[in-house]
């Protein structure tokens, strides 16, 4: 299970996201002719959040339910990083980079450049890390105040829920931690990537996930950053992601 705390800890870090001040949602050429290897941290699927609110005439004020499970053994982390691998390997060496989740599951951007800057040498130097993270953004199915961040599923009352996917890619230079560029993954009408779930995924408590609703989880929230992650890197690194497919 989820320490309760990490879990605390991830909520708040939205508090804190909006003074991170404005960031180009593209590397500029310049840079990037200068990037030439790339280490990669992907920290957006180890815990899957399940987010509930009550329809009401005080729903925009309203808390949500909000718990975690503990989903590592999904191993979508690892699979974000070898599409990643894969369609960058073109035009970067890319080294997985070993690294704590929880260092990663509260950010802020300030926090985030002192936390790459603190890494540990890599195997191989690198010009840059590429970090992919769970991103908190406001609620878009109901007028409720709650967020959601990284991979999770959503009810609104009794309604079929949704899986979404709330993440985001930022670049770092590996010398002073500095922000080169991050860019959100959206869904091509801009929102947050979602899709429907049958009515039967939604278990009763986290710690009672049955076998078939959790595979029905892991393969739709791998399908949702599968279907994200193209674009989004093509959007941030300008052409670089090759899709050999």
């Amino acid at each position: 299970m989820l320490d309760w705390l990490k879990a605390a800890a991830a909520l708040t870090a939205v508090v804190t996201l909006g003074g991170a001040g404005a960031y180009t949602n593209a590397v500029p050429r310049t840079a990037l002719a200068h990037i030439k290897s790339i280490g990669l941290i992907v920290s957006v699927g180890d815990t899957c959040m399940f987010e509930h609110t009550k329809p009401s005439a005080l729903e925009w004020a309203a808390p949500p339910e909000a718990s975690f499970l503990e989903i590592s053994d999904w191993q979508i982390d690892d699979h974000v990083a070898q599409e990643v691998t894969t369609l960058l390997a073109a035009r970067f060496q890319i080294q997985v980079v070993p690294f704590e989740h929880q260092a990663f599951d509260n950010w802020t951007y300030a926090q985030l450049s002192r936390r790459i800057r603190e890494m540990p040498e890599p195997d191989e130097p690198v010009d840059a890390y590429l970090v992919i993270l769970r991103d908190w953004r406001p609620d878009v199915l109901g007028p409720s105040r709650q967020e959601v961040g990284g991979l999770g599923l959503y009810r609104r009352g009794n309604s079929r829920p949704n899986l979404f996917a709330s993440y985001r890619i930022a670049l770092l230079d590996a010398q002073d931690g500095r922000l080169i560029a991050t860019r959100p993954a959206l869904s091509p009408s801009g929102d947050t990537p979602a899709s429907l779930a049958p009515f039967g995924t939604w278990p009763r408590t986290q710690n009672e996930l049955s076998v078939a609703q959790g595979e029905i989880l892991k393969t739709g929230l791998t399908s949702l950053v599968d279907q994200t992650l193209v674009s989004t890197l093509n959007q941030l690194l300008p052409g670089a992601a090759v899709h050999t497919k």
